[in-house]
C-alpha cells in the first residue's frame, strides 16, 4: 500500500486559505471556525491543521481570534487567494 505523500507547510497553508476565502466569499472581517475549514479542505491530521494554521499565520494571510478556535484572512491573505 502506498501512503500519500505529506504536504508542505506551503501547501497546507495555500489550501487552508482558499478554503477560508471560500467560506468568506471573500468579505473582509469575517470569522471562520478552523475546524470547519480543516475538515472541507480535508485536512484530518491535528499535526497538518496545526502546520497549516501556523504557516498561513506566519506569512500573515490569516489571523487567530485569541479567545476562539476561529480565523480570518488578512487583506494579504485574500490577495493570495485572489491569486
Amino acid at each position: 500500500m502506498v501512503r500519500p505523500m505529506a504536504l508542505s507547510d506551503v501547501e497546507l497553508a495555500g489550501r487552508f486559505v482558499a478554503i477560508v476565502y471560500d467560506l468568506t466569499d471573500g468579505q473582509p472581517g469575517r470569522f471562520r471556525r478552523i475546524d470547519d475549514c480543516a475538515k472541507r479542505v480535508g485536512i484530518k491530521r491535528g499535526a497538518d491543521l496545526a502546520q497549516a494554521v501556523a504557516a498561513a499565520e506566519a506569512a500573515g494571510f490569516l489571523v487567530v481570534h485569541v479567545g476562539e478556535q476561529l480565523v480570518r484572512l488578512t487583506s494579504k491573505g485574500r490577495e493570495a487567494a485572489r491569486g
